[in-house]
C-alpha cells in the first residue's frame, strides 16, 4: 500500500518511510563491526582469551544493532509529518507531544542526503532551512526518494526546475590539493592519538611504547622527531584524500536563471543541496598557505541558513561548501558567476601600523615560548639546546606568519560587491554583495586608537552574519561603511 501523497493538503499526517529502519540498522551494524576489529585486536594484545573477545565483540555488535533497530522502529511509530501550501509540520507523540512547524514561504535551502544503504533502498533524508541566519531547521528522515525530490520542488516553488547552466564538475586531478590544507597534520596526529587511545583502553600503552622504543632508541632525537612528523603527514595525507573523495565525488554545481544554486556531491553519502538565489549574500575564497603555494582555493557560499556551527535549535547548519580545493581560476570563475561580476584581484593595502602590530605580536609569542623552554634547561643543564631550538623555530614561524598576514590584509570595493581579505594560516577572502550588507560595526582598542586603526565588521543575513576586517586605516574606513549607505556616516563621530 502506498502512502498518501504529501502534495495533497487533505492527506493529513503521514508516516516516514518504513525503509528507514533497515537503512539505519544496517549502517549502525557496519559501524559496530568496523569498531569491533580494533577492539578485538586490543583485547588480544591485552591477554584476554579468544572466547571472551568473541563474546564482547560479536555480542556487543548484536546488542547494538538490535538496540538501533528498536530505536528506529519506535521513532517511526511516534513521528508523523504533513505538508500543506503554507507550512511543513513534524509531530512526535511519545510521553508528550511535540510539533515543529516551518513556513513553506520561509524555506530557502533544501538538502537531500542518502548514504549507500539508503540509495540501495530508495530512501533519502531531507533537511530544510529557513531564510534567517540562525533560523529554523527541520529534518525528515527518511522519505521515499521520489517523494523527497517532489517535496524539494514544491518547497522551492518551481525554482529548482528553471533553466540552468552547469558551472563546474569534479576534476579527479583536484585530489592533489587535498593534502595541502591546514588539517592534514592534525589528521595525522589524531590518527596516532587514536592508536594510543585504543591501546589505553586495554592497558597496552606500555607494551606499544616499548615495541616502538626498541626500534628507534638508537636514533638521534632530531631523526626521531622528523620521523614522527613524516608519519603524521603520511597518515594525514591518507585521511585528507579519503575525506576529499567521500565529500566531493560526483560533484556537479548548477546555476539557475534566478540565481539559485544546485549542488550534487558525495560518494558514500550522496548530497543534493539547493540554495535559494534570493538568500545568497556572497562567497568566501579560502586559501591556506598550502593552497596558495599551489595556486588553488576552496569556495564557500555566504547564504542565509548555511554556515559552520549550530543554529539556535542546536542543529548543524547547512554546509556552505560549493567547490573543493581547485585551481584558483576555477573557484574565481564560479564565484564571479554567483556574484554576477568578477572577483576583485587588486586590494587596497592597510597602513604600515597594521604590519607593526602583527610583528609585535610575533615577537611576544617568541619571548613567551622561549621563556617557557628555559624552565627544563634550568633544571637539567643537558637540555641547554631546548630554548635555543624553541627560539629559532618560533621566531621563524611567528615572524613569517606576521609578515604574511600583513601582506594578505586588504579590501576592495566594486560597483556591486565589497571584498575583505585577512589571515595567513587561515587566509580567507569574503566577497559580499553590497545590496546584502545590512550595516557596519566599528571597534577600536586603546592600542588601535593610538595607531590610528579600526576594526570594521560587516553584518549580513548569511554565513556567520558578521565579517570582520581588522586594522583598517581611519582614512579608509568611511569608504567601506558607506557601501551600506550614507546613513552609516554617524560612525565617524567621536
Amino acid at each position: 500500500m502506498s502512502a498518501p501523497r504529501e502534495s495533497d493538503p487533505g492527506a493529513g499526517w503521514v508516516r516516514l518511510d518504513p525503509r528507514t529502519i533497515p537503512a539505519t540498522t544496517l549502517v549502525a551494524a557496519g559501524a559496530l563491526v568496523a569498531a569491533a576489529v580494533p577492539v578485538a585486536i586490543g583485547m588480544l594484545l591485552g591477554g584476554l582469551g579468544v572466547g571472551w573477545v568473541l563474546l564482547w565483540t560479536i555480542g556487543g555488535t548484536l546488542v547494538g544493532t538490535s538496540a538501533t533497530a528498536v530505536s528506529e522502529a519506535a521513532r517511526l511509530a511516534v513521528t508523523r509529518y504533513r505538508v500543506d501550501p503554507h507550512r511543513v509540520e513534524r509531530r512526535v507523540r511519545f510521553l508528550s507531544s511535540t510539533t515543529s512547524t516551518l513556513s513553506t514561504s520561509r524555506v530557502r535551502n533544501v538538502e537531500i542526503t542518502a548514504d549507500v544503504v539508503q540509495r540501495r533502498l530508495g530512501v533519502a533524508t531531507v533537511r530544510l532551512a529557513s531564510g534567517e541566519t540562525d533560523g529554523s531547521r527541520m529534518t525528515l528522515g527518511a522519505l521515499d526518494r521520489d517523494v523527497a525530490e517532489d517535496l524539494r520542488r514544491r518547497l522551492l516553488a518551481g525554482r529548482a526546475t528553471t533553466d540552468s547552466s552547469e558551472l563546474v564538475r569534479l576534476d579527479p586531478g583536484w585530489v592533489r590539493y587535498a593534502p595541502a590544507g591546514v588539517m592534514t597534520p592534525l589528521f595525522g596526529l589524531a590518527g596516532i592519538g587514536i592508536v594510543f587511545q585504543v591501546a589505553d583502553w586495554f592497558g597496552a600503552v606500555p607494551e606499544v611504547l616499548a615495541w616502538v622504543w626498541d626500534r628507534i632508541s638508537g636514533l638521534p632525537i632530531p631523526v626521531i622527531a622528523a620521523g614522527v612528523l613524516l608519519l603524521a603527514l603520511l597518515v594525514g595525507t591518507i585521511a585528507s584524500v579519503a575525506i576529499f573523495v567521500e565529500n566531493w565525488w560526483n560533484l556537479r554545481l548548477d546555476h539557475h536563471r534566478d540565481g539559485s544554486l544546485e549542488l550534487h556531491r558525495g560518494l558514500l553519502v550522496a548530497r543534493h543541496t539547493t540554495f535559494d538565489g534570493r538568500r545568497v549574500r556572497g562567497v568566501t575564497l579560502r586559501q591556506p598557505p598550502g593552497l596558495r603555494t599551489l595556486g588553488a582555493a576552496r569556495l564557500d557560499v555566504v547564504a542565509a541558513g548555511a554556515g559552520t556551527g549550530k543554529d539556535e535549535e542546536g542543529k548543524a547548519k547547512q554546509s556552505p561548501a560549493l567547490v573543493p580545493a581547485s585551481p584558483l581560476a576555477v573557484s574565481s570563475r564560479v564565484a564571479g558567476t554567483v556574484l554576477g561580476e568578477p572577483v576583485p584581484t587588486g586590494f587596497d593595502a592597510h597602513p604600515p601600523a597594521a604590519r607593526r602590530r602583527r610583528l609585535v605580536r610575533a615577537i611576544a609569542v617568541v619571548v613567551v615560548v622561549t621563556g617557557a623552554a628555559l624552565v627544563p634547561a634550568v633544571i637539567w643543564a643537558w637540555l641547554w639546546w631546548v630554548p635555543l631550538v624553541a627560539a629559532v623555530l618560533t621566531a621563524t614561524v611567528a615572524i613569517w606568519a606576521g609578515l604574511d598576514n600583513s601582506r594578505g590584509l586588504g579590501h576592495a570595493i566594486t560597483a556591486g560587491a565589497v571584498a575583505l581579505r585577512k589571515g595567513s594560516l587561515l587566509r580567507r577572502t569574503d566577497v559580499l554583495r553590497r545590496e546584502g550588507i545590512l550595516g557596519w560595526n566599528i571597534r577600536r582598542s586603546p592600542l588601535q586608537r593610538r595607531a590610528g586603526l579600526v576594526t570594521l565588521v560587516a553584518t549580513t543575513a548569511g554565513g556567520g552574519g558578521a565579517f570582520r576586517l581588522p586594522d583598517v586605516g581611519l582614512a579608509q574606513a568611511p569608504e567601506l561603511w558607506r557601501t551600506a549607505g550614507t546613513v552609516w556616516d554617524h560612525l565617524a563621530r567621536p
